[in-house]
């Protein structure tokens, strides 16, 4: 069994567990001879706020007041076992498809940045940087697996019709994020999770659907900053 400081804990963890979503017990690092340890280190946290998450323990995180956030990846990628949904083509339209263009992909990324420099503005404690070095927090973050709950708007038969659809929600889709240490590039913390727009019957548009897209990347940078800043303000004092 590998050794864990128990009191680095709630701050590694602080940095995982408040990024998304709500747990319904307390966040804790697995220990004991059947914990889960990757082969870099990271340990498997229960009652985890995301669908998965790993940390590394003994991180001093209040050494990290720079954050360089890669260019995050937008794709139409699914896991292997995906299954898309049918398309009928006396309903949909012969050219109705739930993958989304790659102009689309394009501004998904471009959004994602620009949230970051909105969320992370001078007002924060942390200064947004444009390369790895010291005292840097270097944040790669990828958005995949989108499951649209109708097909593009564009491409539908009720578009080219002017008919109408509704659906319950906008859809999800699943962000990955790794922390890495800007100076030695280790892994510190990978985390993913599935994220949904406002659960709400509405009418299925493209700029209902990219309202969702926003809010939803506002709430996943905000939860990051705030959970940044907890994690560094919890953190003991060492002599």
């Amino acid at each position: 069994m590998r050794h864990i400081n128990t009191s680095h804990i709630a701050m590694a963890g602080l940095v995982v567990f408040g990024l998304f979503g709500c747990a319904t017990q307390p966040a804790t690092l697995q220990q004991g001879p059947d914990a889960e340890i990757t082969k870099d280190g990271l340990v498997k946290v229960d009652n985890s706020r995301l669908a998965l998450s790993y940390v590394r323990p003994d991180v001093d995180w209040t050494q990290y007041s720079k954050l360089y956030f890669r260019p995050t990846k937008v794709t139409n990628d699914h896991p292997k076992d995906y299954r898309a949904p049918r398309v009928d083509p006396q309903t949909d339209g012969l050219n109705a498809t739930y993958d989304l263009p790659q102009e689309s992909l394009e501004k998904m990324a471009q959004q994602f940045s620009k949230t970051v420099q909105d969320v992370f503005n001078h007002e924060q404690p942390f200064e947004l940087v444009t390369r790895a070095g010291p005292n840097t927090l270097v944040i790669d973050t990828a958005v995949s697996d989108i499951r649209l709950s109708a097909p593009v708007e564009s491409s539908r038969r009720s578009y080219n019709s002017m008919g109408k659809t509704y659906t319950q929600n906008s859809g999800s889709m699943v962000l990955l994020a790794v922390l890495k240490d800007g100076q030695t590039d280790e892994v510190l913390a990978k985390a993913a999770d599935r994220a949904i727009g406002f659960d709400q019957w509405r009418q299925n548009t493209k700029v209902f659907n990219w309202g969702d897209v926003k809010t939803v990347y506002r709430r996943w940078v905000n939860d990051f900053k705030n959970a940044l800043m907890t994690a560094a303000a919890d953190t003991p004092e060492t002599n």
